[in-house]
């Protein structure tokens, strides 16, 4: 199979046969007569497992651990359990950051409910942006 037959039995784009070949991920043999990339039915499997992976959020180097202990003959599946623990664990952490998040925010668009608007001057641009309480822009960051 070529790049593009590969992709679209994949149902990815081209483009990411290609970086997960460059990336090492999926080794390509290639056609001498006129070096394209050249893949069989294992690596439709192989690329289906990636897709399935980085799905789920794992990361590339992880991936390429997943695939390693697979290449070896063992098994990935306690190592795919242990990272799928990982993730909920941090989804949980982002979950309970943007809670945080909300919960500054909707205190904010209710302070602001019973402010006036203000207009322009030499001192401020938006008199409500400089009414916001230090600890909210403290808490917010600039990253």
């Amino acid at each position: 199979m070529t790049v593009k037959e590969l992709a679209r039995a994949a149902g990815v784009p081209a483009s990411r046969v290609r970086y997960y070949a460059r990336s090492g991920l999926l080794p390509a043999a290639r056609d001498p007569d006129n070096d394209y990339r050249c893949f069989g039915p294992q690596d439709l499997a192989r690329l289906r497992f990636i897709v399935a992976a980085r799905a789920l959020g794992f990361a590339l180097r992880d991936v390429g651990r997943l695939l390693d202990a697979a290449d070896t003959g063992q098994s990935p599946c306690p190592s795919v359990r242990r990272l799928l623990e990982r993730r909920l664990a941090a989804v949980a952490a982002q979950r309970r950051a943007l809670a945080r998040e909300h919960a500054r925010l909707m205190a904010l668009r209710a302070r602001w409910q019973v402010e006036p608007d203000g207009h322009p001057d030499s001192r401020r641009l938006c008199p409500l942006l400089d009414r916001v309480p230090a600890e909210l822009l403290h808490a917010a960051g600039d990253g």
